[in-house]
C-alpha cells in the first residue's frame, strides 16, 4: 500500500471517530493563543480573582511547592466551565492549597479575549462560592471544535503544614495526536504525550518520585482503554507511579497527563541572577514539528508536494525526517534531568553563579520565544548567535508556506540551560557523553529591556509577524 493510500485510509478512520486530521495538517493549533487571548485575560482577572481568594501564578514550566511528609494529596474534579452547580461542599472538604488546571474551550470562546475572559470569570465565580482559597500554579488551555466537549479539569493539591525537605513539582500537558498517519491508540502517541508533560519537570532537574495522572478522552471505550494500557506500560518501564483519575468523558480524542515529581535541590529558576557574559546552551537542535507538518501537507495536497520536490527533496526524505523526530519525542529526557540536577545547589543552599545552573527552559511549545520570555522576566538583553535546527530545510519550507506560525517549536523538545561559561562547557561535555547534540546558542548581554537580538535568518523559521515583532532582528546572519 502506498504512503498516500495509507494516509487517506487513516483520514477516513479518524473522520469516522468525529475527528478531522486535515485540520491539523493545516496547522490549526490546539492551544488557546497565549499572546492575544490567555495573557491579557489573566492580567485582567488577577485582581478580581484575588478578591475571591484565588491566586494565579505566572507563566512557568512547572508549579513548585514544598515537599512535606509523604507528599501531596491530589483530588481531581471536572466541571462544566459555565456551570453554576459546582459542588462547593465538596471543595470545602478537599480544602486545596493549590491546583493544576486544564481548560478545553470551544473554539468560538477561545478566539477573542473577551469571550475567554467571560468563560473564566463564570468558572471561577462559581468555584469561589466555596470560600476556599487556593493558588493555580499551572494552567493549560486547549481548543475543541465541539461546543459540547468543553470542560474544566482541576487537579486540586493538598499537603500538610510542617518542615519541608525539598520541593514537589507539577505540570499538565496534552496533545490530540502527534502523527495522524498512526492509530490514535498507538503506543507512540501515548508515549509522546506523557513525555511532553514530563519534559517541563525534566527541564528543572526533577526526575525522582514521579507520579502520573492520565488525562485521557476518546471517541469510544476501546480506544480509551488502550491508551490507558499504554500509559501503564510507560509508567512501568520508567518506574513512575500511575494514579488512576477521572477522565473528561466528552468522547473526543485527548491524550495527556498531570505529572508530579520531587527534587531535593534548589530548582533553576533564578532569572534574577542572570548577568552579562553568561552563556545559553540547548540540549539538541530544535524545530521538531516542522517535518511532521510538511509531510502531512505534502501527502494531503499535491501542490505542496510539487513545491517540495522543486527544492530537491522527496516525500521519502521528509517521511524519514518525520519518523526520526517522532522517535525522539517518544523518549523521556531523564539523562538531561540528571545532568541539570548535578549542577544545582542542595535544598536550602544559596546559588553560586560560578557553580550552578541559574535558569532553564523547555523549548517544546514556545520554541526560541522562550528566550524572549526569559529576557522580559529577568530584565536582561540576549543575543542569539546560533539557531540550530534538526531539519532546517523543512523548517524553512514550513515557514515559507505558512504551515506553522513558529517552526522552532516542538513536542518533548530541547531544553535550554543558562549558566556561567565554564559551567556550560562542563554541561556540554556531560551531554555529549550521553549521546545528545548540545549547541551553544547565545549570550546574556547584561541588564536591559528584554531585547532578544537575532539574525535575519529567523524569518525562515517564524512566519508570525506578531512573534517576529517581539524580536530585535539584526542585519547579520546567525
Amino acid at each position: 500500500m502506498s504512503t498516500k493510500q495509507e494516509f487517506w485510509d487513516n483520514v477516513s478512520k479518524y473522520r469516522e471517530m468525529g475527528m478531522d486530521p486535515l485540520r491539523w495538517v493545516a496547522g490549526c493549533a490546539v492551544k488557546v493563543d497565549l499572546k492575544s487571548v490567555v495573557y491579557p485575560t489573566l492580567h485582567n482577572l488577577k485582581p478580581t480573582l484575588k478578591q475571591m481568594g484565588i491566586s494565579l501564578g505566572a507563566r512557568v514550566d512547572a508549579d513548585i511547592f514544598p515537599l512535606i511528609g509523604d507528599g501531596p494529596i491530589i483530588n481531581r474534579r471536572i466541571y462544566d466551565p459555565f456551570s453554576t452547580n459546582i459542588d462547593t461542599e465538596d471543595l470545602k472538604k478537599i480544602n486545596p492549597k493549590r491546583a493544576i488546571s486544564l481548560l478545553q474551550v470551544f473554539q468560538k470562546n477561545a478566539e477573542k479575549q473577551e469571550k475567554f475572559q467571560a468563560l473564566l470569570t463564570s468558572l471561577y465565580t462559581s468555584i469561589s462560592k466555596s470560600n476556599v482559597q487556593f493558588f493555580v500554579g499551572k494552567g493549560h488551555s486547549i481548543i475543541t471544535s465541539d461546543k459540547e466537549a468543553e470542560f474544566a479539569l482541576f487537579d486540586f493539591i493538598s499537603y500538610e503544614e510542617g518542615q519541608s525537605d525539598g520541593y514537589c513539582l507539577s505540570n499538565n500537558d496534552t496533545i490530540q495526536i502527534i502523527d495522524p498517519t498512526a492509530d490514535p491508540s498507538s503506543e507512540q502517541q501515548t508515549n509522546v504525550a506523557v513525555s511532553n508533560s514530563l519534559n517541563d519537570l525534566i527541564s528543572l532537574g526533577c526526575f525522582e518520585e514521579l507520579k502520573v495522572l492520565p488525562v485521557v478522552d476518546a471517541p469510544n471505550q476501546e480506544i480509551e482503554t488502550q491508551i490507558l494500557k499504554n500509559m501503564n506500560n510507560f509508567a512501568s518501564k520508567y518506574n513512575i507511579e500511575l494514579i488512576s483519575a477521572e477522565s473528561p468523558k466528552r468522547s473526543k480524542l485527548l491524550i495527556g497527563a498531570t505529572l508530579f515529581g520531587s527534587i531535593r535541590k534548589e530548582p533553576p529558576t533564578r532569572l534574577d541572577l542572570l548577568d552579562s557574559g553568561m552563556k545559553i546552551l540547548v540540549t539538541r537542535p530544535f524545530g521538531d514539528l516542522a517535518p511532521i507538518n510538511v509531510f502531512l501537507s505534502c501527502v494531503a495536497d499535491e501542490n505542496f508536494l510539487k513545491d517540495l520536490e522543486a527544492t530537491g527533496y522527496s516525500l521519502e526524505d521528509v517521511q524519514k525526517a518525520k519518523d526520526s523526530v517522532i522517535a525522539t519525542m517518544t523518549e523521556p529526557n531523564f539523562k538531561v534531568a540528571k545532568i541539570i540536577n548535578k549542577y544545582l545547589p542542595d535544598f536550602g543552599s544559596d546559588f553560586d553563579i560560578q557553580e550552578h545552573i541559574l535558569a532553564t527552559g523547555d523549548l517544546s511549545g514556545p520554541g526560541i520565544m522562550i528566550f524572549k520570555e526569559h529576557a522580559d522576566n529577568a530584565n536582561v538583553d540576549i543575543s542569539l548567535d546560533n539557531l540550530p535546527l534538526q531539519y532546517p530545510e523543512f523548517v524553512k519550507y514550513a515557514t515559507e508556506n505558512f504551515l506553522m506560525d513558529n517552526a522552532t517549536a516542538g513536542t518533548n523538545g530541547a531544553v535550554a540551560i543558562i549558566a556561567s561559561p565554564h559551567i556550560i562547557e562542563n554541561i556540554k561535555t556531560d551531554l555529549d557523553k550521553e549521546g545528545y547534540d548540545p549547541q551553544l546558542v547565545g549570550t546574556i548581554l547584561g541588564k536591559g529591556n528584554g531585547n532578544v537580538r537575532v539574525g535575519e535568518n529567523v524569518q525562515e523559521m517564524i512566519a508570525s509577524q506578531s512573534l517576529l515583532d517581539d524580536l530585535a532582528i539584526t542585519g547579520n546572519e546567525n
